[in-house]
């Protein structure tokens, strides 16, 4: 049996340019668990790293003659909920030449809205529910079999005629550690790219889950809505595990820029101090870039400047708010932090030479032209060197989206533009053109400020701050302008 990890023809978040490219982490881990269940002979197929078209897709599908092709992406930066009209195209297609093909789907959506995927994309033969790596290879024994019986299989949504079933929830993976080393050597190393300008780049996954649990956040995407508690259930390999990775994108792949994507990077302690501790002895040529909760950075501040040592260069930090209660309405877990905490904590990064990167929200219901400039007057206080304002797209699963899909708010169903770019939806106070100008407003103020700008370009020894930065700057009015008409950036 063949199983292939296809990655279709698509583009990127447009903030970061059309050649942002770094490897599907969802396919190096989950194809680094089935290939030694000798359940299948794996390969993956990047077509958006490699340049490939539709035509030059099909046709290497075709040479290779894959039994199983996989689709999936537990990052939304690579697109958001976008990516999957350009996986069911795919699927379509590959029926169209082999229709005997098996198609499976896991990850981002897939999770949170698996019948309904299913009933609107007849292409789609199974979805995997929560972790894939155990449903995979349990579905990929079964599909050997003569007479395969699926019932059995645990987080699987598969047909039943014109019935999708959804078969009982897989209980998590608790042990992150016992995964093997992500699969890098199935992918074109080589051709990965930082935000279209940073060379030698490539992204990492190292935890699942998240102790917040924001009642916006896109992770509801990956929660088995039958049990929403597996969203807090925080899972992290360990620091040493961490470091072994890094080594391996290092010294054997020449990776020297490194993004961790993970939304809760710096939860746990104890893998930060062994994080440290373990690059402080490998001293490895790398720099990296981390997604972190401003909270445990508050926390773990004594770290910093070691960390800042053994090569983390920059952080982002998600802001959620215009004013304290804001914040605090928006955050779950035992520390609640303000303005004034965001604030000092930028400054004493700054001071240790680390970078920040703020996001923010604007579209919540409750929005209105002084919520949206407060929380504008806010991140300016906070001064961070970067921010990124994203609109709010109602996450499936998420809080947010029940409420939207029961008051009939959403505008645009249509999925290709929800990429945390686009409005879909208005406000109770403002149209989505209008919560669009406000939004382009605050960008514009907030990079207007002087000395800002100068700060970003010669105020850190990383030659990544800049780099990152001019990419940013470079793709900004593009990106304005994509989200105003409705452009399908992905």
């Amino acid at each position: 049996m063949r199983l292939l990890f296809l990655v279709p023809p698509m583009g990127n978040w447009a903030p970061w340019g059309d050649r942002h490219l770094a490897c599907n982490s969802l396919y190096t881990q989950v194809a680094a668990f089935i290939r030694p269940k000798n359940s299948a002979d794996v390969e993956a197929l990047d077509c958006r790293a490699l340049g490939f078209g539709i035509d030059e897709m099909m046709e290497e599908v075709a040479r290779r003659r894959p039994d199983v092709v996989f689709f999936g992406s537990v990052i939304p930066a690579a697109g958001g909920a976008a990516q999957l009209n350009r996986f069911h195209d795919a699927m379509k297609r590959i029926k169209g030449i082999a229709p005997q093909t098996t198609t499976v789907a896991g990850g981002l959506m897939y999770t949170a809205i698996s019948r309904e995927v299913m009933q609107e994309n007849p292409q789609l033969d199974f979805v995997i529910v929560g972790d894939c790596e155990y449903t995979l290879w349990e579905l990929l024994e079964e599909l050997k079999r003569p007479s395969p019986n699926f019932c059995e299989i645990k987080g699987l949504a598969y047909r039943e005629g014109s019935e999708v079933i959804l078969n009982p929830r897989r209980p998590l993976i608790a042990n992150l550690n016992e995964l093997p080393m992500p699969a890098y050597d199935l992918f074109p190393m080589d051709r990965y790219t930082g935000y279209s300008v940073i060379p030698n780049y490539n992204e990492a996954v190292t935890s699942r889950g998240c102790e917040g649990a924001c009642h916006f956040c896109y992770e509801w995407w990956l929660v088995d809505p039958r049990n929403p508690r597996d969203f807090t259930h925080h899972r992290s390999r360990g620091g040493k595990e961490v470091a072994d990775e890094m080594e391996l994108l290092n010294r054997s792949y020449g990776v020297k820029a490194l993004t961790f994507m993970d939304d809760d990077f710096n939860s746990d302690r104890q893998k930060m101090v062994d994080l440290a501790e373990e690059l402080e002895n490998r001293k490895l040529d790398l720099g990296w870039f981390i997604l972190g909760r401003a909270q445990n950075f508050i926390r773990d501040a004594d770290l910093v400047p070691r960390l800042r040592k053994v090569g983390m260069y920059q952080v982002l930090i998600g802001i959620d708010g215009g004013t304290d209660e804001e914040i605090a309405e928006a955050r779950k877990g035992p520390m609640k932090v303000g303005v004034k905490d965001l604030k000092e904590l930028v400054r004493y990064l700054r001071q240790n030479d680390i970078s920040t990167i703020a996001t923010y929200l604007n579209g919540f219901w409750e929005d209105d032209e002084t919520k949206i400039r407060q929380r504008y007057r806010a991140v300016d206080e906070i001064d961070p060197d970067i921010v990124m304002i994203q609109l709010l797209n109602p996450i499936p699963g998420s809080p947010i989206w029940k409420r939207a899909v029961k008051e009939d708010l959403v505008e645009i169903k249509d999925l290709s533009l929800y990429d945390l770019e686009h409005c879909v939806m208005p406000t109770k106070y403002l149209s989505r053109h209008d919560l669009g100008k406000l939004t382009s407003w605050a960008f514009e103020s907030f990079y207007a400020k002087p000395g800002r700008i100068d700060r970003i370009l010669n105020g850190y020894s990383s030659p990544y701050v800049r780099m990152k930065f001019l990419s940013f700057k470079e793709n900004a009015a593009k990106y304005e302008k994509g989200a105003a008409e409705d452009a399908v950036a992905i």
